[in-house]
């Protein structure tokens, strides 16, 4: 199974109570590294500048992943994000952005009949890349984020309404978004009217993400309560959504049982969390264990007519 993962790679700063790292980012750098753990051949589609780390590029290639499609601007930096956290949670700083990724930066022909996973972070993958990937693909997996983040004077990233996030969901066949982030689309509901809203606004599935307290996923018919996977200390939450996005994904495009693409998306992003950056990633074979205990406790509903 070949996964196009469409969107910025990062450069991420990283701080924890004072302590702070760089590290690469972007969910098209978290989501190619699931692919590749669910055994599925990951290729990036992204726009760097010319200040992007040199072996974060070998380090990719050297794993498996195909940056062959890895343009590379003159004209605008690589994309930068601060990350702050604290005790309340993460605050975002936008400190750099590259140019966005166009119609002629994409392979549609390769694209043809495979997934793709449209993981914008600032914006830079237009509505209307997502549309003509959408009629290509075979799957089309979009998360939101990226197209209700705003950036104040002071570089702050915050979350507002847009028609172009309306635009994403109506195309693609899986939409996710954390609970935080559907809830500036829809308002204060619960998880499972938030995906289903997904669902309503033209996604074929809405998947949304609780952290700590799960995920629901809804269809058109049926809604689905997927339990957190158990897990040991959490270090690291950056990158959780990506991952199991990405899972879900490549799980869902490899048998269609959609309890059991949950299942391995809840395991995957358990042990992403245990250690910082994509440390915590494990083989398909690894989740077992963990895919059997979210099993047991998924529940199942039928949804509401529209």
């Amino acid at each position: 199974m070949d996964v196009f993962l469409l969107g910025h790679m990062v450069v991420d700063s990283v701080s924890h109570h004072g302590r702070s790292r760089k590290s690469l980012g972007g969910t098209v750098s978290f989501g190619a590294y699931a692919a590749l753990r669910h055994q599925a051949k990951p290729h990036i589609v992204s726009k760097i500048g010319l200040d992007f780390p040199d072996e974060y590029l070998i380090q990719l290639s050297r794993d498996g992943i195909d940056i062959s499609h890895v343009k590379v601007s003159r004209n605008r930096p690589t994309t930068r994000f601060k990350l702050v956290y604290e005790d309340h949670g993460r605050v975002l700083y936008l400190q750099a952005r590259c140019e966005d990724i166009l119609l002629g930066d994409v392979p549609l022909d390769e694209i043809k009949g495979n997934v793709a996973v449209i993981g914008s972070i600032i914006g830079e993958v237009p509505p209307n890349v997502v549309q003509a990937v959408s009629e290509k693909a075979a799957l089309t997996v979009s998360d939101i984020q990226g197209y209700i983040r705003k950036v104040s004077r002071d570089r702050k990233v915050y979350f507002t309404a847009t028609p172009e996030a309306r635009a994403v969901i109506s195309v693609s066949d899986i939409v996710h978004g954390e609970a935080v982030e559907a809830k500036v689309l829809y308002g204060e509901l619960p998880p499972k009217e938030l995906a289903w809203n997904f669902v309503k606004d033209g996604a074929g599935i809405g998947v949304v993400t609780m952290g700590p307290e799960g995920a629901y996923i809804a269809t058109s018919q049926k809604g689905y309560y997927i339990p957190p996977a158990p897990s040991g200390p959490v270090v690291d939450r950056t990158g959780a959504g990506d991952v199991f996005t990405t899972v879900f994904a490549v799980e869902y495009q490899r048998n269609g049982d959609i309890k059991e693409a949950g299942a391995y998306a809840s395991a995957a992003a358990s042990y992403l969390i245990e250690k910082p950056g994509i440390e915590g990633l494990k083989s398909r074979w690894e989740l077992r264990g963990r895919v059997e205990a979210v099993l047991e406790k998924i529940v199942e509903e039928e949804m509401p007519p529209k």
